[in-house]
């Protein structure tokens, strides 16, 4: 840029030398040529970015305006006719003096120029120089830093590397010591590698296998077309079955042939476009030996398990049908006015049949409870009266042994709850008659409380007996234990009460627990829970005609002495019988009349109840008629397909008399006519019962409390808690004893409203009849 701008000045110098040489026409060219060069460099000025820099400075963009000026005006001179331009030469050389100064200030501008774009490259050198210098040292950091990580990555790989060594011979001592076989195949089936456990299951040695293909050593031939196709799928799609599921169950072949149970895991390892699977394998055999006599044995114990239900449903039927006839017969023989001595055979042969029935509803009942059965539904009861149902069902037993039974409730406002009735009763009895039995000559108190503000009722029953020891706790709730089982017992029994009991508990979601003292007694206390219900609403409607009238009854038994028995103890209620001797006959009986209720036996010859059931409904015999089955069947699954036959319930043998009645009444609409029994006949069941020194020992007692209450009510102010506790208790004693008057009237003072005594007139009058006909009994 320099140079092109002196060389204006050059250029401007030649054109004033060729201007003062033309004098002839022959001179003009050369100063034309001079000019236009001179004005090319002008132009150039103007016109290239070389000179930007000059063209945007202000006095340069000034000078050049000058100088074009001038040179627009040189160009009128001298772009003119020869003739002309000698003419002009004087002007042309005026004007090149006067634009010698401004081309000389272009040339020194020119130089400024360098010299101040040389200092700025320099500068600018310098600071790219500085830069530079910084970078380098930020590169000899970066180095520095770099070596330092690259000694530190080399020690790093230095320790992986031998991790990884230590680690591979680690595996390798695992996979030689592993008792799975382990094997590395590749893709074309190959085996790469072969451990020590896999040579002594499949029994060949690794130089045999090592680059075999596998599926011809080691899987057996009814698999290897299976094996095949599954290795093209993967290969082909991807797709796996075997790969990556987890443990799989197939057979293997070992060298000499044998095929065993193996269990298989597979899975693939790959490394870049390198594939291999890694198969783990284990001999089964002895697990499947081992599953199989598991097997065996849990088949021999199921069919253990059904032989014993089989048993016992042939114990059923066939104890308890025999049952039935011993003790419906002891009902009607009671009947019958035998006499004092005839009475006391009775009643032991009464106390034996019960009692063996009572040892067979114990293995049955047993048996249902471990089935899980639990047929009782839920239902709305009063707690209270059920519990001095079984107080007095007990009070003569008790008194007999010398034993105070005592009942306490506190079940808060209400003793109406929701729960199982009859569950309860059992669970409670078995615990009442449990301490009984082992108490002589002391207490047994049974507490009922109601937790506060909760659902829950405890159950506390305690006796003074001879106490349990510490160790035998837990045991006295176990199946078929008896704490004394020596020949020399003193109680009876088949060690099956408690465990019922607690099983009973249990199915109520309740708890049983037990404390004893040696010496002192027991406690048995069980939690249920029972929330308070409604009681429901009963009308009291007095019996119509209609109620009073018999019912028609037809008795379907094919043991000649239960169907004498049933027909007997019908009659007695006033109900008209027919009876049929097996199936087919009552469907005939059915077909021929009209009956209020059917009462059929199940297992009977040629047509059993279920096919005569069948028969009846299904020709419309005894339409709206209920049929009741008779059955010595107590399996929960026979009572189950009864009533999917379509009987209305089921009815488990023996059955008393008051069990007929009720079902009567339910079934056919009846109220039956029950024998009435009288005052004497009730003593003398006693006396027979307790025998004739413990009866008059009894009475006795009796009279002491009752003339202690009297006593007692002649000094209250007012009726307590006590007194009428005492009254209940009394009410008992005198219904068991056939003294009905002076039950209702103690059964009065106890539910009599207010505090107010009222009674204690008529209480000297009723006892001094009672005391009478007592003491006739109490001198004989």
């Amino acid at each position: 840029m320099q140079w092109v701008m002196s060389q204006a000045e050059v250029e401007h110098l030649k054109l004033d030398a060729a201007a003062g040489a033309a004098r002839q026409a022959k001179d003009l060219p050369l100063l034309r040529r001079r000019f236009d060069i001179y004005y090319s460099r002008i132009a150039t000025f103007q016109e290239s970015p070389l000179f930007q820099e000059l063209r945007d400075n202000e006095a340069g963009s000034k000078l050049l305006s000058d100088l074009s000026a001038r040179l627009d005006r040189l160009a009128d001179l001298i772009d003119v006719s020869d003739e002309q331009l000698i003419e002009n030469i004087s002007q042309v050389r005026s004007e090149l003096n006067q634009n010698g100064d401004k081309v000389r200030e272009l040339a020194l501008f020119g130089v400024v120029m360098q010299v101040e774009g040389t200092e700025a490259k320099r500068l600018q050198l310098f600071d790219i120089l500085y830069q530079l210098g910084w970078v380098i040292l930020a590169l000899f950091a970066a180095i520095a830093i770099t070596a330092l990580m690259l000694a530190q990555m080399y020690r790093r790989g230095r320790q992986l590397a031998e991790e990884r060594s230590r680690a591979a011979a680690q595996m390798e001592a695992m996979i030689s010591s592993s008792l799975d076989a382990i094997l590395v195949v590749d893709t074309e089936g190959r085996i790469q590698a072969f451990n020590g456990a896999a040579e002594t299951i499949f029994g060949y040695n690794s130089a045999e296998v090592i680059g075999q293909k596998m599926q011809e050593l080691i899987i057996p031939m009814h698999l290897r077309e299976a094996h095949a196709r599954g290795m093209a799928r993967f290969l082909n799609t991807g797709q796996t079955k075997v790969i990556g599921a987890g443990r799989v169950q197939l057979e293997g072949l070992r060298k000499s042939g044998e095929i065993f149970p193996v269990e298989l895991s597979v899975s693939l390892s790959q490394s870049g476009q390198d594939m291999v699977f890694v198969s783990f394998m284990r001999d089964i055999s002895d697990r499947m030996q081992a599953e199989e006599e598991l097997r065996t044995a849990r088949d021999d114990a199921l069919a253990g398990e059904r032989a014993k239900a089989n048993l016992l449903t042939v114990m059923s039927h066939e104890m308890r049908t025999p049952l039935t006839g011993v003790l419906g017969a002891i009902d009607l023989l009671e009947d019958t006015d035998p006499s004092g001595e005839q009475m006391r055979y009775l009643q032991a042969m009464r106390v034996s049949g019960e009692l063996l029935l009572h040892h067979v509803n114990d293995v049955l009942q047993l048996s249902r409870l471990e089935a899980g059965v639990d047929p009782e539904k839920i239902r709305v009861f009063d707690l209270k009266e059920l519990a001095e149902g079984l107080i007095e069902s007990q009070q003569a037993t008790a008194k007999s042994r010398g034993i105070d039974l005592s009942l306490h409730c506190s079940l808060g406002p209400s003793s109406v709850v929701a729960g199982r009735p009859r569950a309860i009763q059992q669970a409670l009895l078995n615990l009442i008659a449990n301490a009984v039995k082992f108490t002589n000559e002391g207490a047994v108190s049974v507490d009922i409380q109601r937790l506060p503000e909760t659902d829950v009722v405890d159950f506390h029953v305690a006796d003074t007996g001879p106490g349990i020891p510490q160790e035998d706790l837990q045991r006295i709730f176990e199946e078929f234990t008896m704490l004394d089982s020596s020949y020399r017992r003193g109680n009876e029994g088949t060690g099956l009460g408690l465990a019922i009991t607690r099983r009973i508990v249990q199915a109520m979601d309740g708890e049983i627990t037990c404390e004893s003292e040696l010496g002192e007694g027991s406690l048995f206390s069980m939690s249920l829970p029972l929330p308070v219900a409604s009681a429901p609403m009963v009308k009291a409607e007095a019996q119509s005609d209609q109620e009073q009238e018999t019912s028609a009854v037809l008795i379907v038994e094919d043991n000649d002495i239960n169907r004498l028995l049933l027909e007997k103890m019908l009659i007695q209620q006033g109900q008209r019988v027919t009876t049929a001797a097996g199936g087919l006959e009552a469907v005939n009986c059915a077909e021929a009349g009209s009956f209020d209720l059917i009462l059929m036996d199940i297992s009977m010859p040629e047509v059993d109840g279920i096919e005569a059931i069948r028969r009846i409904r299904a020709r419309k015999l005894a339409e709206g008629t209920d049929i009741v089955a008779l059955t010595a069947h107590a399996a929960a699954e026979d009572h189950a397909r009864i009533l999917d036959a379509g009987f209305a319930e089921v009815i488990t043998k023996p059955i008393s008399k008051q069990e007929l009645a009720d079902v009567i009444a339910r079934r056919a609409g009846r109220t039956p006519v029950l024998p009435e029994v009288n005052q004497d006949e009730n003593i003398v069941q006693f006396f027979d019962a307790l025998g004739p020194e413990r009866a008059r020992g009894f009475l006795a007692t009796y009279c002491e409390d009752v003339e202690r209450l009297k006593a007692a009510l002649a000094e209250a102010e007012e009726l307590t808690t006590e007194l009428r506790q005492e009254a209940h208790r009394l009410a008992g004693s005198a219904a068991v004893l056939g003294l009905t008057r002076f039950r209702e009237l103690m059964l009065e003072i106890e539910h009599a409203e207010g505090c107010d005594i009222t009674q204690i007139e008529l209480l000297d009058e009723i006892w001094c009849e009672a005391e009478s006909f007592l003491s006739v009994h109490m001198c004989a």
